[in-house]
């Protein structure tokens, strides 16, 4: 089981994403993604991890987090043996010393991180497809999207902890709001 530290997107952004994620269903069939129950994007992933130590660290963390605005344009694919098309994150200043703080305090409390997720190797993306692609459907979820001009500019006002098992849908542990969103619904 995966556990992993997240942002989940607002509400208007992760409408969007799930129009794209139906639009890849109607089209080409793709459904793995729905084993990813909100949009999102991830900071932080390892096999397992000290939860009662990451929700003191997050607690932290969020008590003097501003809000960031983060700026996602045009479509990628991660490629391989499961390739994986995503939303391209642009990565400001701001989120990447958030990253690194992240990073630092949580590692030392996991085993297994994820090193494409640590400060040098991070790709910050907005998962569209994964898991299902296949050589017969690729070009169908590329057709699906490409034309289609994609630009967001999305609030992130929170970090949460999940755990995923693959095949099965993954759950939010906990989330903290950033202090400048606290007391907002």
């Amino acid at each position: 089981m995966i556990k992993a530290i997240i942002t989940e997107l607002n509400a208007e952004a992760a409408a969007e994403v799930g129009e794209m994620w139906q639009k890849l269903y109607e089209a080409c069939g793709l459904k793995a993604i729905y084993t990813i129950p909100v949009p999102h994007f991830t900071w932080f992933a390892a096999d397992e991890l000290d939860v009662a130590e990451a929700k003191t660290i997050l607690t932290r963390i969020a008590t003097h987090q501003r809000l960031l605005t983060i700026h996602t344009f045009g479509l990628g694919i991660f490629a391989g043996n499961l390739p994986v098309i995503y939303l391209p994150m642009v990565k400001s200043l701001p989120m990447y010393t958030l990253h690194k703080e992240i990073w630092e305090e949580i590692q030392p409390h996991s085993k297994n991180p994820r090193l494409y997720y640590s400060p040098k190797l991070w790709l910050p993306h907005i998962t569209l497809a994964l898991k299902d692609l296949t050589h017969e459907n690729l070009s169908c979820a590329v057709d699906a999207l490409a034309f289609d001009p994609v630009e967001m500019y999305i609030v992130a006002d929170n970090l949460a902890i999940v755990e995923h098992e693959d095949e099965k849908v993954g759950k939010t542990l906990e989330t903290f709001l950033f202090n400048d969103n606290r007391g907002r619904q």
